[in-house]
């Protein structure tokens, strides 16, 4: 018998009191989605801690470990944020679906600053690049995932989902910037072009499992986080995040990452649907966390 925890159990914690419940509930927790419900005793519906309907008085709120038991008390799926269809944490043989943080970078530009350089070069600064940028995510816990020819997909949770895994990847993020930004003032002192990324991070549900001989990670979350990516060309911006990955993220925990962004507002996502997105504004030449207005 295999020892690994199952899918919800690192996630014991937030579900442990009626209070973290429903702080859960406040927050839209995305760390919880498929592990908690709850019943609106005025309403006779039953929702997901994500749903985007207005939140009820907490003396109208029953808590539900699952789909069927929230109906055997009465009660009926939410038809906005439609309960029984969602995914949830569960692992069938070689395949889980569990929560993930995914991370997509890319150097902005990149063609263009190749075909200015000999292939020595380019092959030079693609391999010092990502020496650089594998060891921010593999010191926030991550993993790379997949190389993207200039880039890479970057997982938070790779092996085993963690309620810390949507903060590491946020600070990740962050810190990808940083160094960049330090990076490029060595460059400019030596003569170098300096480089721009774009950095987008997402946390949702995803399967794993193998396909085509590898180990495979699909579904809505990875194609968000890569539009997010895309999306920082349009906004100029060195990261987009989803509001799901802030809300995974406790306002403690997160208090100085949070202070380095700044909302865009809903934006429609190409084949994604619309999300409400943050940005981390471009940090200002020769320095790692951007001038103070940037800060806030």
């Amino acid at each position: 018998m295999s020892n690994a925890p199952k899918p919800g159990e690192p996630f014991a914690p937030l579900l442990d009191t009626d209070e973290a419940r429903w702080n859960a509930v406040l927050r839209r927790d995305g760390r919880v989605d498929g592990l908690l419900y709850y019943g609106v005793a005025s309403t006779g519906i039953y929702c997901r801690p994500v749903c985007r309907a207005r939140r009820p008085k907490i003396g109208n709120v029953a808590f539900f470990l699952s789909c069927d038991e929230a109906e055997v008390a009465g009660y009926r799926p939410c038809k906005l944020c439609r309960p029984t269809r969602a995914p949830r944490p569960t692992i069938k043989g070689s395949l889980s679906v569990r929560p993930v943080a995914v991370l997509f970078i890319d150097i902005r530009g990149y063609s263009r600053m190749a075909a200015g350089l000999r292939p020595d070069e380019v092959f030079a600064l693609l391999n010092a690049f990502h020496a650089r940028m594998r060891a921010i995510v593999e010191s926030h816990t991550g993993v790379v995932h997949k190389h993207l020819g200039d880039g890479f997909m970057a997982v938070f949770g790779a092996s085993q989902s963690n309620p810390e895994d949507a903060r590491q990847g946020l600070e990740c993020g962050l810190a990808m910037s940083d160094a960049i930004a330090d990076w490029n003032l060595e460059r400019r002192g030596i003569g170098e072009v300096p480089i721009e990324i774009g950095v987008g991070l997402h946390y949702g549900m995803a399967a794993f499992g193998p396909a085509g001989g590898e180990e495979a990670i699909i579904g809505d979350t990875v194609n968000v986080a890569s539009r997010l990516e895309r999306l920082t060309r349009r906004l100029d911006a060195v990261m987009a995040v989803s509001d799901d990955t802030l809300r995974a993220v406790t306002p403690q925990d997160g208090e100085a990452t949070w202070a380095r962004l700044r909302p865009a507002g809903v934006v429609r996502l190409p084949g994604c649907g619309p999300r409400d997105v943050w940005v981390a504004p471009r940090p200002s030449a020769g320095t790692g966390l951007g001038s103070d207005e940037e800060r806030g």
